[in-house]
């Protein structure tokens, strides 16, 4: 049976894995073997094994390989201290020429992304969205939330506006969701209190930034009984200090070893700010022009983060009571000050990593709402039926688990932490 190289002990083994460097002496072969758990050298003294350096002298880097032997300690040998040498191997699988290599752009690279994901450097990174997916399931599980799996298709648009993909749908339109918002509403109109849900989501904006993509993984939390947005931002911020503290504890010393990366779990609670307080900080401290109930430009975004890690020490920041105008009509208004909402961003470096708020769950106030923005309240009479019969106060959050996993390993953009982008111009592989 096969061993994972990362379990080798001394003795009688069978290996598999990927050839990733050969040094073809004259008197002797030195072969490292990969899999995704390690390296191993494995030592072939040819006038020993003639046979066996035939077949490695005539192979190429990257074809798989599988081999018999022993393995034996050698204090000389970089790889954890142990060889193998060979009685049999086998090439499982042919490797040609790579079409790619480290240096090559990273659009190139996601035309192979096969290799492109090859190196334990890459797949560490979903080892990292891996933890950090299960660590949040766990939290929420913990918490008495009840998972949830909602359709991607819908009959409306859940966030009224028009970056949406249309699909056809036998002798109608139907609509990617842009988030599982509607469903998960609809699960506090049925009394399920607190859910969750990890699902695709869908964006039809044409952006080409480091931080956008069309389609990406969501994680969604809704919970009942809530106060005001404060409630919400409570659970986000236990949430991820608890997933961040999990990866720092399973994985930490691997990312900082492959990647570079320290792992900080952020202290509790984390800063809070309203957007008034931002407006004042851009034009007093920072001395940026912005006016009352305008949304943040990118720059002016940048700039507070930075002001706001510099004066706290700390990595997250909440900027609560947006502008009712610039938030999605669902949002709850203040009831003092209705033209600013129970709602919140979460930014995490220098980028936005969260919206949340308090729902409307009037059915009555949430029409007004549907036609203040403007939109055609005739397709939202299902989602506005879920809050006919009875409702409690409710609010959530939605988090892009590939934009978290980019800000927290430092990647250079989405394309990086996403197995697999898709963006204006990507379709493919």
């Amino acid at each position: 049976m096969t061993t994972k190289i990362g379990e080798i002990k001394p003795g009688k083994v069978e290996i598999q894995g990927w050839i990733e460097n050969l040094r073809d002496k004259k008197n002797m072969q030195f072969i490292v073997i990969r899999d995704l758990s390690g390296k191993v050298q494995v030592t072939v003294i040819k006038a020993e094994k003639p046979e066996i350096a035939e077949i490695f002298s005539h192979t190429t880097l990257e074809s798989t390989v599988k081999i018999t032997g022993t393995a034996v300690a050698n204090d000389f040998v970089k790889l954890g201290g142990m060889e193998i040498i060979p009685e049999s191997a086998e090439i499982t699988s042919r490797a040609e020429a790579f079409p790619i290599g480290p240096e090559s752009a990273i659009d190139q690279r996601l035309d192979y992304r096969w290799l492109d994901l090859r190196s334990p450097e890459k797949a560490l990174i979903f080892q990292v969205e891996t933890i950090l997916n299960q660590a949040m399931r766990q939290y929420c599980i913990d918490h008495g939330f009840i998972e949830i799996h909602t359709p991607t298709l819908i009959g409306a648009s859940s966030e009224g506006g028009a970056d949406v993909f249309e699909v056809k749908y036998f002798d109608r339109k139907a609509y990617l969701i842009q988030s599982p918002q509607f469903y998960k509403q609809m699960a506090m109109a049925a009394g399920f209190e607190r859910v969750f849900i990890n699902t695709p989501v869908f964006r039809a904006e044409k952006s080409h930034t480091k931080q956008h993509a069309t389609e990406f993984s969501g994680f969604d939390i809704e919970m009942s009984y809530v106060n005001s947005q404060e409630d919400v931002m409570k659970v986000q911020e236990e949430l991820l200090a608890y997933a961040i503290g999990e990866v720092k504890n399973k994985l930490g010393d691997k990312v900082k070893e492959l990647l570079g990366v320290d792992i900080v779990v952020p202290t509790l609670p984390f800063p809070r700010i309203t957007v008034k307080e931002a407006y004042s900080i851009l034009r007093d401290k920072l001395k940026i022009s912005i006016k009352d109930g305008e949304d943040f430009s990118r720059e002016q975004e940048t700039a507070l983060c930075k002001y706001m890690e510099e004066t706290n020490g700390h990595q997250f920041f909440f900027v609560s009571e947006y502008p009712s105008k610039v938030r999605a009509f669902y949002t709850m208004a203040k009831e003092d000050e209705p033209e600013y909402s129970k709602s919140y961003d979460l930014y995490f470096k220098d980028v936005e990593l969260t919206s949340g708020a308090q729902r409307e769950h009037r059915p009555d106030v949430l029409k007004k709402q549907i036609e203040a923005k403007g939109i055609d309240t005739a397709p939202m009479a299902d989602y506005i039926n879920f809050f006919k019969n009875g409702c409690p106060p409710h609010g959530g959050f939605g988090l892009g688990l590939d934009r978290f996993l980019m800000l927290l390993l430092n990647l250079p953009s989405l394309k990086e932490a996403m197995y697999l982008f898709r963006g204006p111009d990507r379709l493919t592989p």
